[in-house]
């Protein structure tokens, strides 16, 4: 199933069609991940920069962002 904004949601089984939806969405996540990385973690982390919690959380985040700029 894809989704545009013209055509709402439809069933496809044209490969090319997928991949191109599949890539949009992925580099939508991508910018959240880095919003929410360079927004929100990154001053929180630079007020603490000792607390493991924080740390792991950039950790997981920097491993997130990694694995969704190799897809996309």
């Amino acid at each position: 199933m894809i989704y545009s904004r013209a055509d709402g949601y439809q069933f496809t089984a044209d490969p090319n069609e997928l991949e191109t939806y599949e890539t949009a969405r992925v580099h939508v996540l991508l910018t959240e991940v880095r919003r929410l990385i360079t927004g929100t973690i990154a001053p929180h982390a630079a007020l603490d920069p000792g607390d493991k919690r924080i740390r792991r959380i950039v950790a997981q985040l920097n491993s997130v962002e990694s694995t969704l700029d190799l897809i996309a």
